[in-house]
């Protein structure tokens, strides 16, 4: 069986074959969020540990008291 949720197209591959007039800021955060999924998936260790310090430094900053 084909497993179809899962492309191994590169991103700009598929964004070609979905191309929409898109803003120019548009098209900068959905380019900066297919770069960060690509990133994610190459190293999710990495990633992880740092979305973990982040969201540590953000509650230790942000706290109410």
């Amino acid at each position: 069986m084909i497993d179809t949720l899962r492309t191994d197209f590169p991103t700009d591959m598929t964004r070609a074959a979905f191309d929409t007039n898109a803003t120019t800021l548009e098209s900068m955060a959905n380019e900066t969020l297919d770069r960060i999924n690509a990133y994610a998936r190459e190293h999710p260790t990495a990633f992880g540990l740092c979305a973990l310090g982040v969201g540590f430094v953000l509650g230790w900053k942000l706290k109410p008291w």
